[in-house]
């Protein structure tokens, strides 16, 4: 009998420092887990937090794409689009090749209606101008995305002349191209 007991301290011994050396295993692993999580949030929130507690303006890279951010908006709130006419699309022979031919649909952005009503009965002679434009220009220039906007801004001055204020043109869209 007094091996039995003996068989059972030892099987009680044995089992105390599996359980001691379980809840050391798992203490290390939770405290590697919070350990991870401080480490993150100081990586990504840590610039934002230390310069809310020490008070500190913001870094020069943020107040450059928070003033860039602020410009576009306002750019917008000025530029919306509010009545666009649109044109029937042109056809017409590329300069330098005439076998080749391209059609461009346009858009005309107006102040008001009562410029939109305008502009619709001076058709025939928006699309004179647009056509000698757009016809004197060769096949790179409708192919180059960059060189586009040079012709819009073109085609936006010449037509401005058709317009009774400066105001009233507010922006020419291009919203087709083809070129066959």
């Amino acid at each position: 009998m007094a091996d039995e007991s003996r068989n059972e301290e030892i099987l009680e011994d044995d089992l105390e420092p599996k359980k001691k050396g379980k809840f050391k295993l798992i203490l290390v692993i939770v405290l590697i887990v919070i350990g991870l999580g401080i480490g993150g949030g100081y990586y990504f929130y840590g610039d934002k937090v230390i310069r809310m507690v020490t008070g500190k303006a913001p870094a020069p890279e943020e107040s450059e794409k928070a003033k860039a951010e602020k410009e576009e908006a306002e750019t917008k709130k000025k530029h919306t689009p509010g009545h666009i006419v649109t044109l029937e699309p042109f056809v017409f022979n590329i300069m330098g090749n005439p076998s080749k031919f391209a059609k461009i649909s346009l858009g005309i952005d107006v102040k008001d209606v009562k410029v939109a009503e305008e502009t619709k009965k001076n058709i025939p002679a928006i699309r004179d101008k647009v056509l000698l434009i757009l016809g004197s220009k060769p096949t790179e220039v409708y192919l180059d995305v960059k060189q586009r906007e040079q012709i819009k801004q073109e085609l936006q001055n010449a037509l401005k002349v058709l317009f009774k204020n400066n105001d009233d043109l507010k922006a020419v869209y291009v919203t087709d191209i083809i070129i066959q």
